[in-house]
């Protein structure tokens, strides 16, 4: 089987994926190797977009990491006894560039000591803009990134369709849950906003009357999976 190694620390287990039997390549791979934790499992989706992968522990926080020694992981992999499951993606359209987050976008203020005015649409069949909301802004997320900052702002976190997040408005407003039918229209009316989206360095500035929507792709993560957990680890996405 054909592995890419990704992570900064990968060459650290370049000795044990080779003596299981694996070919390691730098391209055209049929897994992707991501060793580190949820920042590295985000970047190498990024990269390598619907590559199957395999994350590898290297980092306390790691929610899709096996608790399996490494050996065993990679083991595993071989004789076909992981899952593999398929994580959707949200997609926006922005500045003519289609962007797809496995965990979350996320909509807030430039500046931390002014909030933004913004509205929300979505039920498009009302034909009508949402309420006039004043606040830090809004996270849109996938069941996969739901129990990260989506959780924080909250304190809830979901299984399918995709979340939508009040962040820090002067109205407690409660958080929206839709379908892959659905869409989310956002406006921003007053203020200065940045998009950004899982740990993808690029950050995009949002100016006051623009309007960015959000749905749920027809594009999947693959991550393959224990079909055991450890009940008793610590494990945080972020």
């Amino acid at each position: 089987m054909k592995v890419l190694l990704f992570g900064k620390n990968s060459q650290d287990i370049k000795g044990i994926v080779e003596n299981q039997g694996f070919e390691i390549v730098t391209s055209d791979a049929e897994v992707v190797i991501s060793f580190g934790g949820d920042g590295t499992l985000l970047s190498s989706e990024r990269e390598y977009p619907s590559v199957p992968k395999l994350p590898i522990r290297n980092s306390q926080f790691c929610n899709k990491c096996s608790n399996h020694e490494d050996k065993k992981v990679l083991k595993d992999l071989l004789e076909n006894k992981l899952i593999l499951k398929e994580y959707s993606k949200l997609h926006t359209k922005f500045v003519d560039q289609d962007f797809y987050a496995l965990n979350d976008f996320i909509i807030r203020n430039q500046h931390p000591i002014h909030t933004i005015r913004f509205m929300v649409t979505t039920d498009h069949s009302k034909r009508s803009e949402g309420p006039l909301l004043i606040g830090d802004g809004i996270v849109l997320s996938t069941p996969f990134g739901s129990t990260g900052y989506f959780k924080s702002v909250t304190g809830e976190s979901f299984s399918e369709g995709f979340g939508l997040a009040f962040n820090n408005t002067t109205e407690k407003t409660r958080p929206i849950y839709l379908n892959e039918k659905d869409s989310v229209e956002f406006k921003l009316v007053r203020g200065h906003a940045n998009l950004s989206f899982d740990n993808n360095p690029d950050i995009f500035n949002i100016s006051e009357g623009t309007v960015v929507t959000f749905d749920l792709s027809e594009k999947f993560a693959k991550i393959y999976e224990s079909s055991l957990r450890c009940p008793n680890c610590q494990i945080i996405r972020g």
